[in-house]
């Protein structure tokens, strides 16, 4: 009897064990659950920084997830350049045609070539590819890269999740919150195979 009561203790212990790491799994499982269906309904911009401030989203979860086409998130992309601006006592920029399709080709290019970076690899500049088209004027830029999210969507979602990063980030929000800059063009392409997302905005005076 006594050399089968440590085996039943035993048993009793490791069933405990069991179910405490149950418990923990599903705890851990809801908690992903909760804040991914948070970020699903809701996006929160937050308050800025000390110096600076970022606009209360506005787009409805209706809304929000839909696919849209490049010229609804361009809209939508210059609407909260400016709120932010506009938030931070600057004028509103202007679309400016050349300054998009210079953003568009360079987004499709690196998504195209898999690069992530300002120059191409010919070592061409921002302002090397807007000169290229037409444009006038040097060019300021910001470029996001998005992946491992297959079956993406160009989304009014996705489209302000970039704008808070840039925001968010000092180096970037400098070109946003540039005082002499009067133009903007705006560029995204994605790849919904491989989750690959490649957003520009570009800016000049």
């Amino acid at each position: 009897m006594m050399a089968r009561y440590p085996r039943r203790r035993y048993r009793k212990l490791s069933g405990k064990r069991v179910n405490l790491q149950v418990i923990l799994s599903v705890s851990l499982i809801v908690g992903f659950v909760l804040i991914g269906a948070r970020d699903f309904f809701a996006l929160e911009n937050g308050k800025g920084g000390s110096d600076w401030r970022i606009g209360v989203s506005s787009i409805g979860v209706l809304d929000a997830h839909q696919p849209r086409s490049l010229i609804e998130n361009r809209a939508l992309a210059l609407r909260l350049v400016n709120r932010d601006r506009q938030l931070n006592g600057l004028s509103p920029l202007a679309e400016d045609a050349l300054l998009a399709q210079a953003a568009q080709l360079h987004a499709q290019d690196m998504l195209t070539r898999r690069y992530y970076a300002h120059e191409t690899p010919e070592g061409k500049t921002p302002t090397d590819r807007f000169s290229r088209l037409g444009g006038q004027g040097g060019v300021g830029e910001n470029i996001m890269q998005q992946t491992g999210a297959p079956g993406v969507v160009l989304s009014y979602r996705l489209i302000e999740k970039f704008q808070k990063s840039w925001m968010y980030s000092p180096g970037h929000r400098i070109n946003l919150l540039t005082p002499s800059y009067t133009r903007f063009g705006y560029g995204i392409a994605a790849d919904p195979f491989t989750g690959r997302v490649y957003s520009v905005q570009n800016f000049s005076h």
